[in-house]
């Protein structure tokens, strides 16, 4: 474990923080994570029951790394194969579902020039951004509450007095052994990249916002980026599966690769199915195109806004050819947060995912968010229109507008019983729901335990019946 940082080492280490995670300094490079894949590194998806012994052997490959209970194991598999040789296994060999490289997730551009330095606590309590997004409003009607909330990242102080309650029993570390979540460094620059330890403290800080909107909800940190601030696509989706098995309901994370790995795309649209929602930075690149996962149509991906609405030229903005539309949006600039040794301010869409995945928290207690549909609803009823502080930008660019926390706990909620979508409850909702719950439809999938169509359901959508529409 390191020291405790002091002024100097708080502004050297945290200089590149501003960038949403992971990212490793505020140079330039000519190929960020995700452009190229791992060296000999690939991803073999196995059909249920088939031993990966039995794999390794056949093709003389290397078994790296397991998540056991899908059957996906990370293997090392040069000079056996090519690369393109390797990603057409699954066409010939029929015990292999899916084989695909391992892409880094990492860098999401050039820095946001925000600066560092230590601040006092008050300022973490009293920054403006609380009463722009009306937290302090909301929760006097919510504080998460029985809610569970992952955070995928670099780690978490654990010596905070913040963080010293409601801290899920299965926080867990892939980074240097699962009993470490420590949100420090080896003081070592293992990337050869600017400075040692650039992202020690972005999971403590993205975790301070979540604790300070939902500061009842229990935090599940996983630590899957290094303290450089990279992880892989195998690993990012190993943290998602292990949230989703431990009874996350809302998965945060504020990192991104431009590669869209199917791996990643499986465990997140797992985890929606089953009602857990995923939120993620749209990343800090200023295209138009968000990182993934941000940019899969089952994570709710957040572009950063200034405190006045409009759009920051950092952000990462929604595909310009439509098919990866964002969420919404959040601020994102100069904001204060917790770190090892103290606070610090810094920007980007990293800051901007955690105030959607605190207000998740949120309506998950009030029972207003069930499915992934729901908080893309609540977005546009309830979130600021931006549209005048935007003028000449595609209102597509940020999704429905800006994080509103005050309107969205006020918000009644879908009506569940309305499956037919036309504000009438009628016979036609009850055949739509016989036969959604007859196919295991996800929309007729109500309550815990996700994934089982039983008499709960049913009991759940009788009673919405009953209840009329909000």
């Amino acid at each position: 474990m390191r020291a405790p940082f002091d002024t100097l080492q708080i502004a050297a280490t945290l200089l590149t923080l501003s960038l949403c995670a992971p990212i490793v300094s505020a140079t330039d490079f000519d190929d960020p994570p995700g452009a190229e894949p791992r060296f000999d590194e690939g991803i073999l998806e196995l059909l249920p029951g088939v031993e990966v012994q039995g794999v390794l052997d056949r093709y003389g490959f290397s078994l790296l790394d397991s998540i056991e209970s899908r059957n996906i194991h990370l293997v090392s598999f040069q000079p056996a194969l090519t690369d393109e040789q390797f990603e057409a296994l699954f066409l010939t060999d029929p015990e292999i579902d899916h084989s695909e490289l391992n892409f880094d997730t990492g860098n999401s551009g050039p820095s946001t020039g925000s600066l560092f330095f230590n601040v006092l606590p008050v300022e973490f309590t009293d920054q403006p951004v609380w009463n722009t997004i009306g937290a302090g409003e909301a929760q006097a009607t919510a504080t998460g509450a029985g809610v569970t909330v992952a955070i995928i990242d670099t780690g978490i102080d654990t010596t905070n007095p913040m963080f010293q309650a409601n801290i899920h029993p299965a926080a867990i570390g892939f980074v240097d052994g699962p009993a470490d979540i420590l949100d420090d460094g080896n003081g070592l620059n293992d990337d050869n990249q600017g400075l040692p330890d650039e992202l020690v403290g972005h999971g403590t800080w993205v975790a301070g916002i979540i604790r300070y909107i939902a500061p009842d909800a229990t935090l599940l940190p996983i630590r899957a980026l290094n303290d450089e601030g990279f992880t892989d696509a195998f690993t990012l989706a190993k943290a998602i599966y292990h949230a989703t098995e431990n009874g996350a309901d809302v998965i945060n994370m504020s990192l991104g690769s431009v590669a869209q790995v199917r791996i990643v795309e499986r465990a997140v649209d797992e985890a929606s199915a089953l009602g857990v929602i995923p939120i993620a930075a749209a990343g800090n690149q200023g295209v138009a195109q968000p990182e993934f996962p941000a940019g899969n149509n089952k994570a709710a991906g957040i572009a950063a806004v200034q405190l006045d609405g409009t759009l920051t030229d950092f952000t990462n903005r929604s595909g310009s050819s439509g098919n990866t539309r964002l969420l919404m949006a959040a601020p994102g600039v100069n904001i204060v947060g917790p770190i090892p040794g103290g606070f610090a301010e810094a920007s980007g869409t990293s800051a901007a995912a955690p105030m959607v995945a605190g207000t998740a928290a949120l309506l998950k207690q009030l029972g207003t968010l069930r499915r992934f549909d729901d908080l893309e609803t609540m977005a546009q009823q309830t979130a600021v229109d931006i549209r005048d502080q935007n003028p000449g930008i595609d209102e597509d660019a940020w999704g429905a507008g800006m994080l509103d926390i005050a309107a969205a706990v006020a918000w009644e909620g879908p009506c569940y019983a309305d499956l037919t979508d036309n504000d009438v409850l009628d016979l036609a909702d009850l055949q739509a729901f016989i036969q959604r719950f007859q196919m295991h439809d996800e929309s007729v999938d109500f309550v815990v335990p996700r994934g089982v169509w039983d008499l709960a359901d049913l009991q759940f959508f009788i009673g919405s019946f009953v209840s009329g529409c909000p």
